[in-house]
């Protein structure tokens, strides 16, 4: 804590002295103005808030100094209650910025934003620099770490940022919600600068995660998972993802006529270590074969499908089961 300067004391003891319970409002700013000079923010702050409480008529440049200073307070103090009072200023400023530049109040709003980050407190940091862009959006040419941090927090807690009420729980709507909240942040994410390859990794699995609440966009997804895939981040469930994909568009290729994408895509899940995901690729594959009247290569992925797992009772290895028997029937080779 750093000393009081002896000069500041004798100015506030001074100004105290003619301030006291029927002191003027005038006096209590001048005590407030030396304490703001002399860095004391916490002592500031407090007389700022009782000027703001007792004024006769809001005051936008009053409630600027005061959502100044208790930003500047909740910096230097580290104090969790200080960094609510700063919300609380703000939140008063920003609803009533008079003749205030928009451009101060965003400053400020992603200040307190970063001391809520130091405080591991995701959610009124998310919100925040929320606030922030909303009223100086400007700030999105400045904006990184920001982006980044915001896209994180709502790809796991996506419903809560979305404000989906209970009633609507479960429902088409909530989904339609969920997925234009989805699209909203990952269009935040790209706005990273493709430099900062220090923010690739986290963006990615973020976006990676929004991106299973959007419809019709899973060739992004998979070209985002592939990418952590070659980057070597991937975990066990994002590549068991990987594959669900992997499968479901060699489906909608193997549909839409594109036999050669489907196969390509249906051999890489083949070639993976996941028993459930190579039985149905073995099966897909044996499907496409008999449909193009190759039977023999046919029966030899039904046959590869039942002997990756002879104890698997999936309904893909039951199906490439009774497809193979239909075969063999037929008298096939």
């Amino acid at each position: 804590m750093r000393s009081f300067p002896y000069g500041v004391i004798a100015a506030v003891a001074v100004l105290f002295s003619g301030c006291g319970p029927g002191g003027t409002d005038e006096g209590l700013r001048e005590q407030a103005d030396v304490l703001f000079t002399a860095g004391r923010y916490a002592q500031a702050m407090s007389l700022y808030e009782d000027l703001a409480a007792t004024g006769e008529h809001y005051q936008w440049q009053l409630q600027y100094r005061l959502a100044e200073t208790a930003v500047l307070a909740s910096q230097a103090e580290r104090n969790r209650n200080y960094r609510q009072r700063a919300r609380t200023a703000l939140d008063t400023l920003s609803k009533n910025p008079g003749d205030c530049e928009p451009s101060a109040i965003g400053h400020l709003w992603r200040r307190l934003g970063w001391e809520m980050v130091r405080d591991n407190d995701s959610l009124q940091a998310y919100d925040a620099f929320g606030m922030a862009i909303e009223i100086a959006p400007d700030l999105n040419q400045v904006f990184e770490e920001e982006w980044l941090l915001r896209g994180k927090y709502a790809s796991v807690h996506l419903a809560a940022v979305a404000h989906i009420p209970d009633s609507l729980t479960g429902t088409a709507a909530e989904d339609s919600i969920l997925r234009y909240a989805a699209e909203l942040h990952i269009v935040e994410l790209d706005r990273i600068p493709l430099v900062r390859t220090d923010l690739r990794g986290d963006m990615l699995f973020a976006r990676a995660r929004l991106l299973q609440y959007t419809t019709g966009r899973e060739e992004d997804e998979l070209a985002v998972l592939t990418e952590l895939d070659r980057m070597g981040l991937l975990n066990s469930s994002n590549r068991q993802r990987r594959m669900d994909i992997l499968l479901q568009l060699a489906e909608q290729d193997a549909f839409q006529g594109d036999s050669g994408m489907a196969r390509e895509r249906l051999l890489e899940v083949w070639n993976s270590s996941f028993t459930g995901a190579r039985v149905q690729a073995a099966l897909q594959l044996g499907i496409m074969a008999e449909g193009s009247g190759n039977n023999t290569d046919a029966l030899m992925w039904y046959n590869r499908a039942c002997q990756i797992s002879p104890g698997l009772s999936s309904a893909a290895s039951m199906d490439a089961a009774a497809r193979r028997d239909s075969l063999r029937y037929l008298g096939t080779p």
